[in-house]
């Protein structure tokens, strides 16, 4: 009986809150929030973030950057808290990812637009990466205008193609900043999610693994690589948690 229990307590996922989209019109002191899942569209009155440019989002607060590469303060729109960093003194800190194999001896550094799988096999990687994490599993995904996205997950230090069955339930949230994940929301399973939406707000651009399609179905232009990669994720949108229910009471 204690056995039949713990499997069935195993067996029960916990179904996640989806993220909504944060637009940030340019130099207007008027935010969009959208919720995908059930398609509305609300407004925040924000003049604090006039001017500034957004760089990250977590947790409900986003990472905000003023006219200087070096101010910048973190910012909960729901709250309207704001928090200053500190002066950096003139120090620009950037970091830079690198792997190295620690059994050899010794290595030479070089720089390339191309990815290793499974079968030890390099390929060509000239469109845009997204990483995220789902509970310490590191997904990455890439796409461009109506390509298929192509997502790997990291196993064993080997990233492995994965599809509609292996991805199990898991939803990508892509964009330009910061990317995240979800698991077994309510019709957004085994999908990727783009910050793109239109101002009639039917839905969020995305992509059904299970059905193999985009949504909503439409030929996308042919312009350059840049201007494909804003058409998934333009450059003022990104992910946010959702606002708590008494703050979407305020702002409805």
């Amino acid at each position: 009986m204690e056995k039949k229990a713990l499997t069935t307590a195993e067996s029960v996922r916990v179904v996640e809150k989806h993220p909504w989209v944060i637009t940030f019109p340019n130099h207007e002191d008027m935010t969009f929030l959208f919720d995908p899942l059930e398609r509305k569209r609300y407004t925040l009155n924000l003049p604090e973030v006039v001017g500034t440019d957004v760089c990250y989002s977590k947790d409900g607060w986003l990472l905000m950057r003023r006219s200087s590469l070096v101010d910048m303060f973190f910012f909960n729109p729901y709250t309207r808290e704001l928090i200053n960093l500190p002066n950096s003194g003139g120090v620009l800190v950037d970091l830079d990812l690198a792997s190295r194999t620690m059994s050899e001896q010794a290595w030479n550094e070089h720089r390339c637009a191309y990815m290793r799988n499974d079968n030890a096999e390099w390929f060509n990687l000239p469109k845009r990466i997204y990483l995220a994490e789902q509970k310490g599993e590191l997904f990455l995904m890439y796409t461009c205008s109506s390509e298929i996205p192509m997502v790997y997950k990291l196993v064993s230090s080997n990233w492995e193609e994965i599809n509609s069955t292996t991805l199990d339930g898991v939803t990508i949230f892509a964009s330009m900043y910061s990317s995240e994940t979800r698991l077994d929301v309510l019709g957004m399973r085994n999908s990727v999610y783009f910050p793109k939406y239109g101002l009639d707000c039917k839905g969020c651009v995305s992509y059904s693994f299970d059905e193999a399609r985009y949504y909503p179905r439409k030929q996308f232009p042919k312009p350059t690589m840049w201007q494909m990669q804003k058409e998934l994720c333009p450059l003022r949108s990104l992910w946010i948690e959702p606002p708590s229910k008494d703050i979407l009471d305020v702002i409805k």
